[in-house]
């Protein structure tokens, strides 16, 4: 949680930033999606090093990369490239701080345990993102836009003095070789692997696509509307309404035990398809109608992820366990590069953040994540008959 404050520095300031460097709809998109490239393109490095050595000195390089960026960020940062660039290697060192942590855990339990503490894991993700929403809106609001990176770079630090809490991994889970890279084709050949996968890919597609946006969203409609409309801080709610998805993604992680993980991840999926459309739908709608409804899109649209990420744990084994994380995150975060920009794309092609076709485009866009992640769900692979 500590590692993640830099992550959603930049969507709760995009109104600032946009207004600052004069970014329109594709740019806000390359801003708020760059963090999760950076992500991808580290991950077969760091998941390769980390089955060569012990993954907390991994984890440990990756958080002060990630600081040393948001400081940079708020000490160089002066327009779009700038910025692109900064945000890129902050991402590439949150790729050790996320994907190496999951690791971490997944190698020192066994079991159902297991499972329960990948949802876990994704609940403290949430939180931390929600958190990242706060402290960004706080502090750029009392001191100026460079200090939410600066308090973001702290929070990098303050993870660090954790890694003296986790002790050894349990025997047999953790495998070592010496490859650089992992070893991808076990993984590629397992079809429940790649089911999570894919709808990881999807659900990230949209949950970054609407954390990216969600601020823009309600800047939107707040212009829209003839009457008074609270006087409450776009990036607060936005963090508030991560936070409020927490719990119930635990308990949907904790029902998809009970009743089976592919069908409750297709409904939630479904659900968020309808909540998305209806978004579009009403984009001008009455502010508190479409607060209401965004509000009730992060719980759809976060709610099956520690469903996906347990379904995900328990289909690898600790042979491929590496190289299907890498894949994991590789595919899933490309994903959730991709959702922002694309609904940036759909937004300057419906004629600009002003307009309110735009956001029903935008909204269309989004809801591709989850028809994704639904669709995988109700996959049926084909038996592979071997020979003779």
């Amino acid at each position: 949680m500590f590692g993640q404050l830099a992550i959603m520095a930049v969507p709760a300031l995009t109104m600032d930033l946009a207004a600052l460097w004069q970014l329109d709809g594709s740019r806000i998109g390359w801003l708020g999606g760059i963090y999760f490239i950076g992500y991808a393109v580290a991950l077969p490095f760091l998941t390769g090093a980390a089955n060569r050595m012990d993954g907390r000195i991994v984890y440990g390089v990756a958080a002060v990369i990630s600081a040393v960026a948001s400081f940079s960020m708020a000490q160089f940062a002066d327009g779009f490239w700038w910025a692109l660039a900064l945000r890129f290697i902050a991402g590439f060192g949150f790729a050790g701080i996320h994907i190496i942590g999951m690791k971490l855990l997944a190698d020192r339990l066994s079991g159902p345990s297991q499972a329960r503490g990948s949802a876990f894991y994704t609940g403290a993700f949430a939180i931390g993102s929600g958190c990242s929403f706060l402290v960004a809106g706080i502090l750029s609001t009392a001191l100026g836009w460079e200090a939410a990176f600066v308090g973001a770079g702290i929070g990098s630090l303050l993870s660090l003095p954790t890694l003296l809490l986790i002790g050894p991994a349990v025997a047999g889970n953790e495998i070592r070789s010496g490859r650089l890279f992992p070893d991808y084709r076990p993984a590629l050949r397992d079809a429940e692997v790649i089911r999570y996968i894919a709808a990881y890919a999807g659900n990230l597609w949209e949950v970054f696509a609407i954390r990216v946006w969600f601020v823009p969203f309600l800047a939107f409609n707040a212009g829209w509307q003839q009457d008074a409309v609270p006087n409450w801080d776009p990036a607060t709610i936005a963090g508030l309404s991560v936070l409020i998805a927490v719990p119930i993604n635990l308990a949907i992680a904790e029902l998809a035990q009970r009743w089976g993980r592919r069908a409750v991840i297709f409904w939630v999926s479904l659900a968020s398809v309808i909540v998305c459309l209806l978004l579009g739908w009403q984009a001008s709608s009455p502010y508190l109608f479409v607060l209401a409804a965004l509000l009730v899109h992060g719980v759809t649209s976060y709610g099956d992820v520690g469903a996906i990420s347990a379904g995900f744990i328990g289909a690898s084994t600790p042979q491929t366990r590496a190289a299907a994380l890498a894949l994991f995150g590789l595919i899933g975060f490309t994903a959730g590069f991709l959702g922002p920009l694309a609904v940036g794309l759909a937004i300057d092609g419906g004629g600009g953040r002003g307009e309110p076709v735009a956001w029903f485009w935008a909204f269309a866009v989004m809801a591709l994540g989850s028809v994704v992640s639904g669709a995988a769900m109700a996959w049926k692979p084909r038996p592979r008959y071997g020979r003779g």
